[in-house]
């Protein structure tokens, strides 16, 4: 895919609901050029193995070795599984100037393997560059987190067995996404292995932090020029849930608001009603630049309210921060975790 454009990824990640180590230190002698990279270990599990998703039955005859990922975060799980894709999609906001997240690149340099090729597409609404993908020669397409159509699909299928997302179009639960692709790869148990390493690192950090437990947390989105009401996240979102996973708590007025909304992740509040959410201890939002945080913090009716009005908030900015607490992966977890909570706990000390 060409390059996912900086705007176009923040219009992605304000409109899509979600948005480990494990890999071994080495990877063994690599391939020729144009062969597929060695994996640092062998599947485990026995194939054929079928996958059913929501455009049809995929069924994978025998452990993959050219694998190409499209979409979202699917890149992220088979390298932590030891895997590196010959292609993966090319990242615009938050990553480098080759397009690759950093624990991404991170984990690829130390399997030692070369970095993969980067997929050809405009933006998440682009088409698909069937050429290219012919040229790869994958014998495993994984798109868990995309949004391929039912024709994209069936023009996939025809290149290599292909799995799509479980029931809709840019919506994936992360642990699931890991799970379908440790069956695609072989590698059943190596998924659930990291699943639980990442379980343990969230429990990890709870217990280091006791000052988390029971702190009511209100997770939103900065408002963007010409907006005049503030996104609010739901306890089913992915960034909610990160921050449950430290301790934190939904407060009762934004689960209230969850259950009268239509939306299913998030919906916008109205400034002027932002005072019915008086039970929010502090407030963490994102911002896809610092205009927008300056924009919304400095916002009359949102510095009144009491979060903000006691200083009790914090805006990440930082793009490959929101990137990893937005979309966590069991590869970029430890990476946000890092990051994020010395910030969180610098909020609950104020």
């Amino acid at each position: 895919m060409r390059s996912l454009k900086p705007t176009s990824l923040v219009a992605a990640l304000i409109t899509t609901a979600v948005l480990v180590t494990g890999c071994q230190s080495t990877q063994g002698e690599l391939a020729a050029k144009g062969d597929a990279p060695a994996a640092s270990s062998e599947a485990t599990d026995t194939f054929p193995v079928t996958i059913e998703h929501a455009l049809g039955e995929t069924t994978i005859a025998e452990e993959p070795k050219r694998v190409v990922t499209m979409g979202w975060a699917a890149e992220d799980a088979v390298v932590a599984m030891g895997v590196v894709p010959v292609a993966v999609p090319e990242y615009g906001w938050g990553a480098d100037d080759d397009g690759y997240l950093p624990w991404f690149r991170d984990a690829v340099e130390a399997l030692d393997a070369p970095l993969p090729e980067t997929l050809d597409a405009e933006d998440r609404n682009g088409e698909v560059n069937f050429e290219q993908l012919l040229s790869l020669k994958p014998d495993l397409i994984l798109a868990p987190f995309s949004g391929i159509s039912d024709v994209d699909y069936k023009r996939l299928e025809e290149i290599a067995p292909t799995v799509a997302y479980s029931e809709k179009p840019w919506a994936a639960n992360w642990q699931e996404m890991t799970t379908t692709v440790g069956k695609a790869l072989g590698r059943s148990d190596q998924a659930a292995e990291l699943l639980a390493e990442s379980d343990a690192l969230f429990a990890a950090q709870a217990k280091a932090h006791p000052e988390f437990q029971g702190v009511s947390l209100a997770y939103g989105m900065t408002m963007v020029d010409g907006q005049t009401d503030l996104t609010l996240y739901f306890p089913a979102d992915p960034r909610v849930e990160f921050v449950e996973a430290l301790g934190f708590e939904t407060p009762q007025s934004v689960a209230d608001f969850a259950e009268r909304s239509t939306m299913s992740s998030s919906d916008n509040v109205s400034l002027e009603v932002l005072g019915d959410f008086d039970d929010v201890d502090v407030f963490l939002a994102w911002a896809g630049n610092d205009e927008d945080k300056t924009r919304t913090l400095e916002n009359p009716l949102v510095s009144a309210w009491g979060p903000v009005a006691e200083g009790k908030d914090l805006v990440l900015t930082d793009p490959s921060l929101v990137w990893a607490t937005s979309s966590p992966t069991a590869l970029n977890v430890p990476w946000a975790l890092e990051q994020l909570v010395p910030q969180l706990a610098e909020l609950v000390a104020r």
